[in-house]
């Protein structure tokens, strides 16, 4: 046996040591009296002499502080990489059913327009799954926008169609999911969607009332937070909810003040939160660009978000898990987004450009030449040819970060970092605490 090169110790202001794993996952308390035998198992398994050392080294084997000798972690994580990006049966369709919009926020990466999905691109959509269910096993959709809850009717048939082909090749359907700004999400919505099939919903809140509404706005200029709010309330207990916080320069400091609303509505124990980091991705939004936090800077500010939370009772932060397949879909074969004219993208921040940027289209059989040369960009795109990649001991949880973020950057060394590069001692600390408190309270 020996060390994984993805161990990861930190002394946790308690006194103990904190052992975590990037390729496992697994977070483990080291009492002080025990650090020196686990660090001696950990450096010569052999050593185990009693049955409490041998008990300390089944659970470093389980837990992967301890691989093989003959394992190569690194190769086994390239392999698995592709598997997962090329070999994946699971279709993974992200589908915006209109680019219009209700809000006006001022960060939005979209250029909106009245466009919705017509019958007829609703049709060659089914044909295109029908033929990519061909070769998968599963499905698995995303709604998204534009808003996308203005076109309800065009979700609940979408849905019906993918569901009978997903029974006929008996394949399974996972339960959907819809990313809204929760203004027409009222319990009626949120039942006819759960009735079709989409299960969960990630809502944005940018912070308490004030911040909100000057953020985003609806596009008559009145604010959203209440009604969002009250939409909540009555939505939480059908659909399984996450709240996304934008953070940028302009309300980190203010984001805290919207937990002490969401807990005297009974919401914090019925909702999950996160925060997500601002960018001016696209020429869009462009002028927001002097606001916007690097990662690094915003995971400093996630640090002291999710502290306070912590503070406050709040106990559902954010862990890192592996991602054998990377950071998201864009560079996986199977992974596709649908804009309302049917044409296929592979990055969510590029469903509002021309279709210059379009990898296919629903309406063809076969991408053109200059579609295929895009696919290709994505396919291609690799965070193990990248030396600071491959030699970084969180690359289990990065994998190279945003593939269309790490190909603008245009680094030889490294992709886009994800926040688990800065604040990753920080974060598994808080989640040690609140581990700690949860046994306390219970």
């Amino acid at each position: 046996m020996k060390p994984s090169r993805y161990n990861i110790f930190l002394r946790s202001d308690s006194g103990a040591t904190l052992a975590f794993n990037s390729a496992s996952a697994a977070l483990a308390e080291i009492l002080p009296d025990k650090y020196p035998i686990i660090q001696r198992l950990i450096d010569d398994p052999s050593s185990a002499g009693n049955d409490e050392e041998r008990e300390f080294l089944a659970a470093l084997t389980e837990g992967q502080y301890l691989i093989a000798d003959d394992r190569d972690e690194l190769a086994a994580f390239q392999q698995n990489n592709r598997l997962q990006r090329f070999g994946n049966r699971a279709l993974l369709l992200t589908i915006a059913p209109t680019l219009a919009c209700n809000f006006r926020c001022d960060y939005c990466f979209e250029s909106q327009c009245a466009l919705r999905m017509d019958a007829a691109t609703e049709q060659a959509l089914l044909a295109f799954a029908e033929r990519q269910l061909a070769r998968s096993d599963q499905i698995c959709v995303t709604w998204f926008g534009g808003e996308p809850t203005l076109c309800l009717d065009t979700i609940e048939r979408i849905q019906q169609g993918l569901l009978t082909l997903a029974k006929q090749r008996d394949i399974k359907m996972r339960p959907s999911a819809i990313i809204t700004n929760g203004y027409l999400l009222d319990a009626a919505m949120a039942t006819r969607l759960k009735q079709c099939g989409v299960a969960e919903a990630q809502i944005t809140l940018d912070g308490p009332a004030p911040i909100h509404d000057s953020r985003r706005k609806l596009a008559n200029g009145h604010g959203t937070y209440q009604r969002i709010v009250d939409n909540l309330v009555t939505t939480a207990d059908l659909l399984t909810i996450s709240i996304r916080i934008n953070v940028d320069r302009m309300n980190v400091n203010s984001t805290y003040d919207i937990f002490a609303d969401l807990g005297e509505r009974g919401l914090l124990d019925k909702v999950g939160i996160y925060f997500a980091q601002v960018n001016s991705s696209t020429a869009v939004c462009a002028d927001i660009r002097d606001r916007c936090l690097t990662t690094e800077e915003f995971s400093r500010d996630q640090i002291d978000l999710y502290r306070r939370l912590v503070e406050a009772g709040f106990f559902q932060i954010e862990y890192p898990t592996p991602a054998p397949g990377g950071h998201c879909g864009a560079d996986s074969e199977n992974a596709f987004v649908v804009s309302p004219s049917g044409d296929l993208f592979k990055c969510w921040e590029e469903l509002s450009a021309d279709s210059a940027h379009a990898v296919g289209s629903v309406h063809q059989s076969e991408p053109t030449p200059a579609q295929e040369a895009v696919r290709a960009r994505y396919m291609s795109w690799d965070p193990f040819a990248k030396t600071g990649c491959r030699e970084c001991n969180i690359l289990p949880l990065c994998m190279g970060g945003c593939p269309r973020h790490s190909m603008s950057l245009g680094s030889s060394n490294t992709g886009a970092c994800c926040s688990w590069k800065f604040n990753l001692n920080d974060m598994l600390e808080l989640r040690y605490q609140c581990d700690q408190r949860k046994e306390v309270n219970s």
